[in-house]
């Protein structure tokens, strides 16, 4: 991963005669990220590196099989679609933001949940 800061750019103003830096980002960056998967307790383990973000500037949206991250500090936008590698229960995804690492908890569904037993 890497972060460059630059000087601030002149901005033309916006709709109100302002200039708008504060919300404007330069770079967009890729974070840097580790997984792990725990088979025996079905738990799949994400680390991402988000130094110096807010954690009121993370959005984290998971799906069965993917998650989408997002976040902001100053005039970095970092960003992430990445795979689980497995279908995953959502409602079951946790995170927590410390230290600039946010670390994601998912459960890894089984497959015959929900199946169906038929008599032979």
């Amino acid at each position: 991963m890497a972060i460059v800061e630059s000087e601030s750019k002149n901005l033309k103003n916006n709709e109100n005669g302002e200039v708008d830096q504060e919300n404007k980002i330069y770079y967009r960056v890729f974070p840097e990220m580790t997984s792990g998967i725990d088979y025996e307790n079905r738990i799949i383990e994400i680390e991402v590196s988000l130094p110096g973000v807010a954690k009121k500037d993370i959005e984290l949206k998971v799906l069965p099989t993917w998650f989408h991250l997002k976040a902001n500090r100053n005039h970095i936008g970092y960003g992430a679609n990445q795979c689980f590698g497995k279908k995953i229960i959502p409602e079951k995804t946790t995170a927590k933001y410390e230290n600039g690492l946010l670390k994601i908890t998912a459960h890894i569904r089984d497959p015959f949940d929900g199946a169906r037993e038929i008599t032979v």
